[in-house]
């Protein structure tokens, strides 16, 4: 390995430490520290250096055919304390500004969909219901009517051949009936 190769494998390494210690500020605010999941924690822990390590060794593989030495350690220290010291409260603010804005355009892209969709969505749905109230109203406004045409010549016929004394008979039976009806329904409430 030249002296080149040397140079800019350790610059990569720094870079990497550099990368290693925001990566490390961002996996810490993003995932919560709760003490409900600690198996979720544990495993996205695992991932995370597991990812970390195979993307120090790609980058190790690219540069140098991944051969390592003890210097490239020192490096990737020397490329964290850098982030701790020089990067670590610069990047933490703009890690927050980021994930403001990426909260403020999802609640703007959520009130869109419900202005734009479920709003309408309900008007809508309230629309149809009112027709289908009318519509069954005036159907059954309809029928009734039909169905007084279709009894009113019966009625005519039954009042033109029974006697008026029949008809009053049950009439007064029926209101018997009703009120005895009534008493009765209104005993049980």
């Amino acid at each position: 390995m030249t002296l080149s190769e040397q140079f800019a494998t350790m610059l990569a390494m720094t870079a990497m430490g550099i990368w290693i210690g925001a990566s490390l500020s961002a996996y810490h605010r993003l995932i919560d520290p709760g003490k409900k999941h600690r198996w979720l924690r544990l495993v996205t822990d695992v991932l995370f250096w597991v990812t970390q390590g195979l993307f120090i060794f790609f980058i190790l593989l690219y540069l140098n055919e991944g051969e390592i030495r003890f210097y490239l350690f020192l490096a990737l220290a020397l490329g964290f304390s850098a982030y701790k010291a020089l990067f670590e409260k610069p990047f933490n603010y703009l890690l927050e500004v980021f994930i403001r804005v990426i909260h403020a355009t999802i609640r703007i892209i959520n009130r869109i969909f419900t202005l734009f969709f479920v709003q309408p969505t309900l008007v809508l749905l309230k629309v149809l219901y009112r027709f289908g109230k009318m519509l069954l109203k005036l159907s059954f406004s309809v029928l009734l009517f039909v169905f007084s045409a279709i009894v009113l010549p019966f009625k005519w016929l039954i009042h033109w051949l029974i006697p008026k004394a029949w008809i009053n008979r049950a009439l007064n039976l029926t209101e018997k009936g009703r009120t005895f009806l009534g008493k009765w329904f209104k005993k049980r409430e």
